[in-house]
């Protein structure tokens, strides 16, 4: 069972190792069911990346040793998901109704 988990845990490292690394080079979320709810790619890869390195050193490192990596990860994630997207700059013109000249 131990070994089971082991190869789940790596196939997810490198999966989002992976996502974490195209959304940091190219601003753009791959997994399908994230990419809606994101409004910052660079945060979410950030996250998922560190998420990666946590889920892959669980074996390497001792009891509890991975768990600071990912629940930064987790955290930048979950950010990433709530802040919004920043504002684009102005165009100089004003919104509103025009007034109309008789």
């Amino acid at each position: 069972m131990s070994t089971f988990f082991l190869a789940v845990g790596l196939v997810m490292a490198l999966v989002l190792g992976v996502a974490g690394s195209v959304a940091l080079v190219a601003g753009r979320i791959v997994l399908p069911w994230f990419r809606d709810s994101v409004s910052r790619p660079g945060l979410w890869g950030a996250g998922a990346l560190l998420l990666a390195g946590g889920l892959a050193a669980t074996r390497a490192m001792p009891f509890g040793g991975n768990m600071p990596l990912i629940l930064v990860g987790l955290s930048l994630m979950t950010a990433s998901q709530f802040i919004e997207e920043p504002r684009r700059a102005r165009t100089g013109r004003t919104r509103g109704p025009r007034t109309v000249r008789k």
